[in-house]
């Protein structure tokens, strides 16, 4: 039996004490785990073994486990989660905002509800809309109880501060050096193309939409002691210049796409226009003016008579032909054309009317009363402006009937106050579509006019001090600039630049 009792009663210690029907033999020895000793004395029948420490008696097994302490447990960190965290038997105290409203309730900003965050580390609002930048829209959006008091204006065609206006006085001004003879300015696509005296030749260079030189240039001899006149009319990519003393010449111009400017053809115009012994001199209003884009010629004829004359789109050789007379105008007071349009003083009114290639004026109609007029065509319809007094008159007429167009910008004026200095001289005009403005220029000032909440608006007043005093403007757009030469009878010229430059 002695093997037999060896098989069930294994010597687990010496400090284990033993079952009285077991006999553990010094001479056999056997070292294993704890567990799988465990698992005999349990089969057979050794498990009433009382177990010393560390052992613990388990279902009448030793086993080596933890002691399991009964002490309750710390109290923690107060979380925002609806239980009582700390033990201190209050739930989230560390929040008392929870559950109130929060945000605003002004304009579009609306009120929502301070909740625990889902980290339960603080609490968020939720369901609030906050303040947000001011927009043009008849609403509160930064909530401070205005709508539509945006910040300030900025130069970008845009209504920033929600007035009604358009990049009010924030187009910047740049003036290139005054030329020391007779120049003129036209707008082409992608830019402007500036056509000057220079010495005994006529120099064409160009500038691009943000008035800057482009280095590119063409020149032409023409010799003569001086120039009475010289001015110049764009469309597309070409530039008809009209120039000369007592005889009236004409040039054209054509600009690549790299604003390269390229004089292809000079002609001068028919004897009809030849004013010598006739008039002392060619200076504005008797000058002929050129437009490009209906390719013509008007003006003063040697007889004082007024003429129009037409071309083709190939050429300019048809200037060469007689003009035809325009019965019905008699003035020496200047007029303004542009297009199919022409508007002149008759007395003291402003005629406005269609002037047809065969002679005949259509839709005369009376526009206002003073002199000096300018005109431009441009989307709102056809502008007109002229000197009235000491005030600059504005008014814009429906493109087909010639009637006013109504609105803040029929038959209005601008008062001496708001200028710079009284109105006199020479005008011109041009629509400015970046900033929704008509850009009158009255000798050497310029003003930015626009369609006010309550009347027309005086939006912008700068002032050239070196421009020369002018007897002839231009004013004309290209992309989002404004151009402006200022000449004079004695050749002086001035050449500035209006826009977000």
């Amino acid at each position: 039996m002695a093997g037999s009792v060896d098989n069930h009663c294994i010597d687990m210690s010496r400090s284990l004490p033993t079952h009285p029907g077991c006999i553990q033999p010094r001479s056999f020895r056997f070292a294993t785990v704890v567990p799988a000793v465990l698992w005999l004395l349990a089969a057979f029948g050794c498990g009433e073994v009382t177990c010393p420490e560390p052992l613990g008696n388990v279902d009448g097994t030793c086993q080596d486990v933890e002691r399991v302490t009964t002490e309750a447990p710390k109290p923690g960190v107060e979380r925002c989660d609806g239980k009582d965290n700390d033990g201190d038997a209050e739930v989230d105290e560390d929040w008392p905002e929870l559950g109130e409203a929060c945000g605003e309730g002004t304009g579009e900003c609306v009120e929502g509800e301070y909740v625990c965050a889902d980290d339960g580390m603080g609490i968020v609002c939720e369901g609030a809309a906050g303040p947000s930048d001011e927009v043009c829209d008849g609403k509160d959006n930064d909530c401070d109880g205005t709508a539509d008091n945006g910040p300030e204006e900025t130069c970008d065609g845009e209504d920033n501060d929600c007035d009604g206006l358009v990049d009010e006085g924030v187009l910047s001004m740049k003036e290139e050096p005054v030329f020391d003879d007779l120049a003129s300015v036209a707008a082409v696509d992608g830019g402007f193309v500036v056509t000057r005296r220079v010495g005994e030749r006529i120099f064409a260079e160009t500038y691009d939409e943000r008035g800057l030189k482009t280095g590119l240039d063409d020149q032409t001899p023409y010799h003569v002691a001086n120039l009475d006149f010289l001015e110049s009319d764009g469309f597309g990519r070409e530039v008809l210049v009209s120039l000369g003393v007592w005889r009236a010449d004409t040039m054209a111009i054509e600009v690549d796409h790299s604003l390269a400017p390229f004089i292809i053809e000079k002609q001068t115009l028919h004897e009809d226009w030849d004013k010598q012994g006739i008039l002392s001199f060619s200076t504005p209003p008797f000058y002929p003016r050129v437009d490009a884009s209906v390719r013509r010629v008007v003006g003063m004829l040697g007889s004082l008579d007024f003429g129009v004359i037409t071309t083709g789109p190939s050429n300019i050789r048809g200037f060469l032909s007689a003009p035809t007379l325009v019965p019905g105008l008699d003035f020496v007071d200047g007029f303004a054309s542009d297009g199919p349009y022409i508007v002149w003083p008759d007395d003291e009114n402003l005629r406005a009317a269609f002037l047809l290639d065969d002679g005949r004026l259509v839709q005369e109609i009376d526009i206002g009363r003073g002199a000096s007029p300018s005109v431009s065509i441009a989307p709102p319809g056809l502008g007109v402006a002229w000197v009235s007094g000491n005030e600059i008159g504005l008014s814009v007429l429906h493109a087909l009937s010639l009637q006013c167009a109504g609105g803040p910008l029929c038959n209005s004026s601008v008062s001496e106050d708001q200028l710079l200095d009284a109105a006199h001289g020479p005008t011109g005009l041009v629509y400015h579509e970046a900033s929704s403005s008509w850009v009158v220029v009255a000798n050497r000032q310029i003003v930015v006019v626009g369609a006010g909440p309550s009347g027309i608006a005086v939006k912008q007043v700068e002032q050239r001090g070196d421009a020369p005093f002018p007897n002839r403007i231009d004013a004309v757009v290209s992309g989002q600039t404004i151009a402006v030469m200022q000449s004079s009878l004695w050749g002086e010229s001035a050449l500035t630049f209006l826009g977000c430059l």
